[in-house]
């Protein structure tokens, strides 16, 4: 399996705070791969830095292309998306609108189809302003939107946390259908979610990657109790 994403020996952090000591890895079309670690060890600054929001050492490529300098909204365009772990809705724009937006206002009704079809709850709620939905109907609309846009590669930063078990149930399938067309790496807490979604994973500890291998291979085997204290 060819990786679209190759992520080769990052360092990053915040002003002179070393939080990412040496980082690689690799995500293909087609799989879900997972960063698991504690908290702090240094998970969403990954993601940062993969999405140009950090300054960094090291290489990030993506299908072949160094964009370990390009800026964010550069890094968008090519075909990577952020579906951070807090909520980015516009609480006075609807359901609706914020589609439009993902799709910069072409296709929007394809794009209603397939988040309706995918979430039925936000088929119900198209002109409800974000601010009345409920946390797990705008962690639906966050995953629509990254879904919407036929995407080459996901980053997803925790989207099962603090939601309903019922709503979880209802992004395992999301997640799923996003890695049949697309690379996505992906950070959960939720650890039935990961042996759920995920292929591969890579466990983080201060910064620095301390395990690789199959998720269930991981888990069975009791790494992932070790390393994250479950």
């Amino acid at each position: 399996m060819t990786a679209l994403l190759q992520v080769e020996d990052i360092t990053a952090g915040y002003g002179s705070t070393t939080v990412l000591r040496g980082v690689s890895l690799e995500a293909a079309v087609g799989e879900v791969v997972c960063v698991l670690g504690r908290n702090g060890a240094g998970k969403t600054t990954l993601l940062r830095a993969l999405m140009g929001m950090l300054s960094k050492r090291g290489t990030v490529q993506l299908d072949g292309v160094d964009i370990s300098r390009w800026k964010g909204h550069t890094i968008h365009r090519a075909g990577m998306v952020w579906v951070p772990q807090e909520d980015t809705v516009f609480p006075g724009l609807t359901v609706l609108e914020h589609l439009d937006i993902a799709l910069g206002g072409r296709g929007v009704d394809a794009g209603v189809e397939v988040a309706s079809d995918l979430f039925p709850p936000l088929a119900d709620r198209l002109d409800q302003e974000a601010q009345t939905l409920s946390g797990g109907e705008r962690k639906m609309l966050g995953l629509a939107q990254a879904l919407i846009v036929s995407p080459r590669v996901v980053l997803m930063d925790e989207p099962t946390e603090g939601v309903a078990p019922v709503v979880v149930q209802q992004l395992i399938p999301a997640i799923r259908l996003l890695a049949e067309t697309a690379a996505v790496v992906l950070i959960e807490q939720n650890l039935d979610t990961a042996l759920a979604v995920g292929s591969r994973a890579f466990v983080l500890e201060q910064g620095s990657i301390v395990e690789t291998g199959e998720v269930r291979g991981l888990y069975e085997s009791g790494v992932l109790e070790r390393r994250l204290a479950l």
